[in-house]
């Protein structure tokens, strides 16, 4: 026994030793740069230990007696500074002070707590309990004493199967208050100041498969009455930030974590959460089978930063005041002996005036306390000057974040806005470029063209004017020119190989025709279909790496162009071969070469368009993006009905064959790709069977 105890204190004191400001934190911190890569980061936040592992309470005569915390649920930081814990196997609510010192321990003696789960004290002092094991929520004033119980609500639109056990409690400024019933799907309970039914707030989505809505179309009433029945996520927990809005958090696909405006809008819309749980550890899991992050809770500092706590992973997240990730770092789970800085099973968070950070652990029964580091503050600090619209300050903290880590996106972010608003365009485009945001570059490129425009215009219409006066001046003498430079091109077409390229112009303006010329009167052949081929490949390169960083947000030498070509070619050639065959047993006409000439002729808007579109890009901008995406889309559609009039011309096809042999060839590629992935696994297979083998050989 004594044994025991003396492990016990010498836990206690090494989780009580003060930590030395350079002392490396047991987690690592990472963030995401513009282009979703992960980037090791300095820590934001540095543990500075924990609070609460040593409770003593009065025993009755005088002396103390040690209780720790039994499985507790939630922790609320109220506007001094003071904590309360709901201890929740203790039945009781527990008081700290800043400091994590006990000053009372709260039980209601006229009326005991049973295993409370919620706790939130108003800017009055007022303390309200979610008293889960009484299915109640209860108000005490400032010295303890019951004032309001908020039982089950009463009302037609409630049935008798509705489950009131409150396992979360907040309140406005109003004086609303907000329950959470746990597991309910209806949402929030919402009551008004006087105490009264009010209704449901929040309620998610119900989320419903592309096969879920084909059996409501498609089942009888008595199908579907033996369907599991599909309902919203149920809420989780709340948090009401300083200016008055509702953060939700729920187990939803499309919902996880919500910001509520006063009507109960989605401010977030569908923002995923929890994206790095399985990049952090690069596991290789389909996403369709990733288990969706749990989010125990949530905490809004003052500046509107976002922490939250994920369960499965033990990651903590922080989002700014847009939901954009800023940090999120996680270490391994302590086992064991606890760690300070590293969780075993958090189950709320919270923070103070400071924004310094508190976790409660519930197998811990203790709180681990974390404060910003210089680097966090300089972030937070620039963060914060910029939401109050002072960017020509916020320069100096944004310039020492990327000299502290030059791949901290959002300090160019904030860079580009502050060049931005000062109106330095041509500084903010590039900034805007190095931090990803393709709306950022795309607003100063507007102004940067205005200005041109603004102070070109006068020039640029007298040029207009002159190239007119001088085309209709020199017309006369313009007009041999061009019949001697048309007499002498036409040379040229004694060469079969021209004839053949020319004949892909005639296939654009008549395509029916021009494929049967293709193949009766040889209007093409394997070389001019190579010549196109080619072309195809550097049209498909120019796209990629001449395209605007508006409409192609990605770093010029991290632009994919070689693997697109090959994945292009690579399916390109497999629609040749498959179509052929599929030609072949369904009584088509045309032959292997009729079929390969064709698919390549059938390339040619691409090969003609795709380049001078990307170069027009790089004077358009989002304003322009429904023109850009119209032309972009026109090229792809054009080539796909080359694609098919090529096949009913050449196979000879009725509309409907030709329509049944476009989706036999889809069919047709998917099995032959998947038949390739299977003889290459069993080749990879094979290879370490032999080394393995060798390996057992030589041994």
């Amino acid at each position: 026994m004594q044994r025991k105890w003396l492990t016990v204190l010498i836990v206690v004191g090494c989780l009580m030793l003060p930590r030395t400001a350079g002392a490396e934190e047991p987690y690592y911190t990472y963030t995401v740069d513009s282009y979703d890569r992960i980037v090791s980061t300095q820590p934001a936040y540095a543990s500075t230990g924990v609070i609460a592992q040593n409770i003593y309470i009065d025993d009755g005569n005088g002396g103390k007696v040690y209780s720790p915390l039994k499985r507790p649920q939630d922790l609320f930081i109220d506007a001094k500074d003071e904590m309360y814990i709901a201890d929740t196997d203790n039945n009781r609510i527990v008081h700290l002070d800043p400091e994590g010192n006990v000053m009372r321990v709260i039980t209601v003696p006229e009326s005991p707590l049973n295993s409370p789960q919620g706790v939130f004290v108003d800017d009055k002092g007022d303390i309200f309990i979610a008293d889960t094991g009484n299915k109640r929520v209860i108000r005490l004033d400032p010295s303890g004493q019951l004032v309001h119980e908020y039982a089950k609500p009463q009302s037609r639109f409630i049935d008798e199967s509705f489950s009131y056990e409150p396992s979360g409690v907040s309140v406005d400024r109003r004086g609303f208050v907000y329950v959470i019933p746990r597991g309910s799907y209806q949402g929030i309970v919402q009551f008004d100041p006087e105490g009264r039914f009010y209704g449901f707030f929040g309620t998610n989505w119900t989320e419903a498969s592309l096969m879920d809505r084909i059996k409501k179309n498609f089942y009888t009433k008595e199908q579907l009455s033996r369907q599991k029945r599909l309902l919203p996520a149920a809420i989780s927990s709340i948090h009401i930030d300083e200016k008055g809005y509702l953060y939700s958090v729920s187990a939803s696909e499309t919902e996880q974590i919500k910001k509520l405006n006063i009507r109960g809008d989605n401010l977030w819309g569908k923002k995923s959460f929890g994206e790095m749980n399985y990049v952090i550890e690069r596991e290789q899991v389909p996403p369709q089978q990733k288990p969706l992050p749990q989010f125990a809770d949530i905490t809004v500092d003052r500046f509107g930063n976002l922490t939250a706590i994920e369960k499965t992973k033990n990651i903590i997240y922080q989002y700014d005041a847009n939901g954009e990730l800023l940090f999120f770092w996680a270490g391994p789970v302590s086992v064991g002996v606890p760690r300070a800085g590293l969780n075993q099973s958090p189950v709320a968070i919270a923070s103070n005036s400071q924004n310094e950070l508190f976790i409660l652990d519930d197998n811990l029964n203790l709180i681990q306390a974390f404060k910003p580091t210089t680097f966090g503050e300089t972030v937070y600090r620039a963060f914060r000057l910029m939401q109050e619209g002072k960017y020509a300050e916020s320069v100096k903290d944004w310039e020492e974040i990327v000299r502290i880590n030059a791949h901290f996106s959002p300090a160019y972010k904030g860079l580009a806005d502050a060049a931005y608003y000062s109106e330095d365009f041509t500084n903010a485009l590039e900034l805007y470029q190095q931090a990803g945001s393709e709306t950022g570059y795309s607003e100063a490129f507007w102004r940067l063209r205005l200005e041109w425009f603004q102070q070109n215009f006068s020039l640029f219409a007298t040029l207009i004017v002159v190239l007119f006066v001088l085309f209709k001046a020199t017309k006369k003498l313009i007009k041999p020119g061009w019949r001697r430079l048309v007499l002498y091109l036409s040379r040229w077409r004694k060469y079969r190989i021209i004839n053949q390229l020319r004949h892909a112009f005639t296939i654009m303006r008549h395509p029916i025709d021009g494929f049967v010329d293709l193949r009766f009167l040889n209007m093409g052949g394997y070389w001019s279909a190579g010549i196109i081929l080619l072309l195809s490949i550097a049209a498909m390169l120019g796209n990629v790496y001449l395209t605007s960083f508006t409409f192609n947000p990605y770093p010029v030498n991290e632009r994919s162009g070689i693997t697109l070509a090959f994945a292009g070619g690579a399916i390109w050639l497999s629609w040749v071969i498959c179509n052929y065959l599929v030609g072949s047993i369904r009584h088509g006409e045309a032959r292997y070469k009729d079929v390969f000439v064709g698919g390549a002729y059938a390339l040619f808007p691409f090969v003609l368009f795709a380049i001078p579109l990307a170069l027009v890009s790089n004077v358009m901008t989002l304003n322009e993006e429904p023109i850009y995406h119209f032309l972009q889309y026109a090229i792809y559609i054009w080539c796909a009905l080359l694609f098919f009039w090529k096949i009913q011309a050449l196979q000879n096809y009725t509309v409907w064959e030709a329509v049944v042999n476009v989706l036999l060839t889809a069919f047709t590629m998917l099995m032959l790709w998947v038949l390739l992935f299977i003889i290459a696994g069993l080749f990879s297979e094979t290879i370490n069977f032999i080394q393995t083998i060798y390996q057992e050989v030589s041994m």
